[in-house]
């Protein structure tokens, strides 16, 4: 190997160098510029940091232990059944004690609804909506007696058969 092939191998070797060092530059100022880091001046932190706190989340959730499991009306005169389980979401964490004080008279309204679904309904994104909202309604009229407002009763789990 000659001098002249030495020197161009070297050139090679420390441009590869160079731009693999370029890359990794550019790739850890990328993903700190996505993470929401900042390189600027300290008065540009400071400023930035009061208003990217993320608010306190003050939600509650009450899961129902067990899923629901009703049989379904179908036009296909096949036996069908749907199992749901339910979250309720609330901002406070007395209506968690609530919902376990009138289980039973929740239990049965939520039964009595899902047993009153039709299969082809609940095939479709606006019916399972609607289930969600029937859901909703029929616990807060439960929570109603305790003068009590749930924020939303969330679908956890949802299949048909």
């Amino acid at each position: 190997m000659s001098e002249g092939e030495k020197k161009n191998k070297l050139v090679l070797i420390g441009g590869l160098v160079i731009g693999l060092a370029v890359v990794g530059a550019l790739a850890v100022s990328g993903t700190m510029y996505f993470m929401g880091g900042s390189s600027g001046s300290g008065e540009d932190q400071v400023a930035g940091a009061a208003s990217d706190k993320p608010a306190k989340s003050t939600s509650f959730y009450y899961s129902f232990p067990e899923p629901f499991v009703a049989p379904m009306a179908s036009s296909d005169r096949r036996q069908r059944f749907m199992q749901v389980s339910l979250a309720i979401k609330t901002d406070n964490q007395n209506i968690a004690l609530a919902v376990e004080k009138h289980m039973p008279l929740l239990k049965n309204n939520l039964n009595m609804l899902f047993t009153k679904q039709d299969y082809q309904t609940m095939q479709t994104p606006e019916g399972k909506l609607q289930l969600q909202m029937s859901a909703f309604e029929a616990v807060q009229a439960v929570m109603d007696r305790e003068k009590m407002k749930v924020n939303e009763v969330l679908i956890t789990d949802f299949v048909m058969q």
